[in-house]
């Protein structure tokens, strides 16, 4: 079975108005006189997650357990800057961001 890659795949306000359409048509059945039955569910159905997929999830998980901004070390920085005493390292900035390239590709 081919994997499925679910990034992007379908906006939450679509997904809302297609829940809102659903509710709809339950709510005009439950005043019929016939009842539905849902229908049969097949046992061999799977979903495969793609490599990109699980990386995006696990990356999601970790901003989650993120524990947030060091404030104090944002208002040194901010500080620093307002006192002109803030230095740039461009080759530190020019290695981070080869680092976080090789980390994607």
């Amino acid at each position: 079975m081919a994997p499925i890659d679910i990034a992007g795949a379908g906006s939450p306000s679509r997904i809302d108005s297609d829940r809102r359409a659903a509710s709809t048509r339950g709510d005009e059945s439950r005043g019929a006189a016939t009842e539905t039955k849902a229908p049969a569910v097949l046992g061999d159905d799977r979903v495969e997650l793609t490599d990109t997929a699980t990386r995006l999830s696990a990356l999601a998980d970790d901003v989650r357990a993120a524990s947030g901004v060091d404030l104090e070390k944002v208002e040194a920085i901010r500080q620093r800057i307002a006192d002109g005493q803030y230095e740039i390292d461009a080759g530190q900035i020019a290695d981070a961001l080869i680092r976080q390239e090789q980390e994607l590709g």
